[in-house]
């Protein structure tokens, strides 16, 4: 489910290891994170959070030689 994946990237990065001594700075801290971080850093996160998952085999590729 995406939205639990975006879940997992917001607590790795706002909540992981981190003290926040009032639950303003807390909700502040996370509110930041969806209205600034997620769209400064999308493309980024997109690969994470994503449905789109491809299979990569060796067929997939050639190997071009000079």
């Amino acid at each position: 489910n995406p939205i639990e994946r975006l879940w997992a990237v917001m607590h790795q990065r706002v909540t992981h290891n981190r003290h926040y001594p009032t639950r303003k700075q807390f909700a502040d801290a996370i509110l930041v994170f969806f209205r600034d971080t997620i769209p400064r850093e999308w493309k980024t996160f997109r690969e994470q959070v994503s449905d789109n998952f491809r299979i990569i085999t060796h067929q997939d590729f050639r190997i071009l030689e000079g």
